[in-house]
């Protein structure tokens, strides 16, 4: 399956402006539609999409260095990451199995830093999941 969708709205999080209020419902329909539980949905965003942001999450604490912060860090997108540059990033990790990914150290110390980035997202996005009841998914697919 392509959990495109799950990276996407997920990668929103490592973007200046993330997504906004009306945003989460949208997304939580779609991701009903595709995904019983949220249990399958969580495995992917902590599994793969935080692993996979990881390494970046660790150089941004340089980022609060001055000079070096300003060669090393690239800016955040404004507006979220290309779908050719993301679909990419997903071929890359899924290349490997999960589990080799974090034999790299980079990647276990930022780990905890893209937990934190994604965690208000995350929240909010679990929240508008478990908000839509069966009815309110058709509702919602009839007025799209």
């Amino acid at each position: 399956m392509d959990h495109f969708l799950v990276w996407d709205t997920v990668s929103m999080a490592w973007t200046e402006v993330g997504l906004s209020s009306a945003d989460y419902p949208k997304i939580a329909l779609e991701l009903r539609a595709n995904y019983s539980t949220w249990e399958e949905v969580n495995e992917i965003i902590m599994g793969d999409v935080l692993g996979s942001f990881a390494v970046k999450s660790a150089f941004f604490p340089l980022a609060l260095i001055p000079l070096i912060g300003m060669f090393l860090i690239t800016p955040f997108p404004d507006w979220g990451y290309e779908k050719s540059y993301l679909q990419k990033r997903m071929m890359r990790w899924q290349r490997l199995p999960r589990w080799q990914h974090y034999l790299n150290p980079v990647r276990l110390v930022g780990y905890p830093i893209a937990y934190l980035f994604s965690l208000s997202l995350r929240h909010k996005l679990k929240a508008a999941y478990f908000s839509q009841t069966p009815t309110n998914a058709e509702l919602g697919r009839s007025t799209l």
